[in-house]
């Protein structure tokens, strides 16, 4: 079996794609896996995978420090496949390419649309955004090339990847089957009233306004038993101090909890202790287009009822499974309509979380999706593709 090296320079060495799914599946399958993340410890070792901390930059500016010395663990580890997990990276890959030989096999994961990501960067001025998403496109395409395998987390982004000639693996993000085996209601939650959850960003564009508008309206209509709790890294503290100020100013502070980043092992505990599940992102670029969203198949597999944005294929998901209520994204009134509706009918609500926990276990889990992933390191270990 080979020695594969992971790399990002941004995501938590525990991320739920990058270690959970990808590097547990490759040591499962008999590889040898070491992981290189940003961390506060040196080096752990945990499920089969070898996890190499390296200090987190303090500053945007001293990212390429960070890369240097992920190269150079990567290429004193002389490893048989190096696979990378952030597009800063790929800068990384020529510098691979002769430190490392012909004999090593490069792969770039693109977790999103790379463009349309750029395209809403907070910290890019705003007039800006338009030309440095179109050059980072092009750098993007010029050294994904040098790759010799990629791997994609959702199927439309083979159109934006047509250009690839090696060997292409769509792994989607979905939970693990077993994921919340053993959970147990996390005593945070623990609070009389209807219990809502958000897992992910704290972001304009993830629609968090959205769910406070909803509460307020709730709270015009003497319901005010409606708890929203906040899983997620608040990445945006400008726009977390205007949450917390509306909050207070619309007397919703003891109904809004800001739980902050929460592990991935851990979640299971959060989502047993809720009543139903969020999903409000914004109509943006970054999500006009199909793609998936983890926290609901999670919400799913946990057996929560969920209430999402109207967003390309979510509809078809959550309407086929029956298990929760799609509104219009952008309209809190429908959020505050969708909510009340869960809470005014639990044993609804609670047979809607059953019917889209029996879905993804039939049709949805990560299990299925390794599959492509391992055939994918079959290949290029065994010298099936580009040289």
């Amino acid at each position: 079996m080979a020695h594969v090296c992971i790399i990002t320079s941004v995501h938590q060495p525990f991320d739920g794609r990058i270690f959970h799914r990808e590097a547990r599946s490759l040591a499962g399958a008999g590889h040898q896996v070491t992981l290189l993340a940003p961390a506060d410890f040196a080096r752990k070792e945990r499920e089969g995978v070898t996890v190499v901390g390296v200090p987190r930059p303090a500053r945007r500016w001293a990212r390429p420090l960070a890369w240097l010395r992920l190269y150079r663990l990567a290429r004193r580890l002389r490893p048989d496949a190096v696979h990378i997990h952030d597009p800063e990276l790929l800068l990384l890959l020529p510098f691979l390419r002769l430190g490392l030989g012909r004999r090593a096999r490069l792969i770039y994961d693109a977790h999103e649309y790379f463009v349309d990501s750029i395209a809403v960067k907070q910290w890019i001025p705003a007039r800006l955004r338009p030309l440095v998403a179109r050059a980072a496109g092009w750098v993007e395409r010029l050294l994904a090339q040098r790759a010799h395998g990629l791997v994609l987390a959702v199927e439309g982004q083979k159109d934006e990847y047509g250009y690839f000639r090696g060997p292409v693996a769509v792994a989607r993000n979905l939970p693990l089957a077993g994921l919340f085996e053993g959970s147990q209601p996390h005593p945070a939650l623990e609070v009389d009233g209807f219990r809502l959850i958000y897992v992910g960003l704290i972001l304009p564009q993830r629609g968090i306004d959205l769910l406070l508008d909803a509460l307020y309206l709730l709270r015009e209509q003497d319901v005010d038993d409606v708890h929203l709790f906040l899983l997620g890294a608040e990445t945006s503290p400008a726009y977390v101090d205007q949450m917390r100020s509306f909050a207070r100013e619309h007397g919703l502070e003891q109904q809004v909890h800001w739980m902050g980043y929460v592990q991935p092992d851990q979640l299971k505990h959060y989502l047993a202790n809720a009543h139903a599940g969020l999903a409000p992102l914004m109509p943006t670029r970054q999500y006009s287009r199909p793609f998936l969203a983890t926290k609901l198949f999670e919400y799913m597999l946990a057996g929560l009822p969920i209430v999402c944005a109207d967003q390309p294929n979510w509809r078809a998901h959550v309407e086929e499974a029956g298990c929760g209520i799609v509104v219009p994204a952008g309209e809190p009134a429908a959020y505050a309509r969708a909510i009340r509706r869960l809470r005014d009918d639990l044993a609804g609500a609670r047979a809607m979380g059953e019917r889209g926990r029996e879905t993804v276990l039939a049709h949805y889990t990560w299990e299925r999706e390794e599959e492509r992933l391992l055939e994918l390191y079959e290949t290029l270990l065994t010298g099936q593709e580009k040289g």
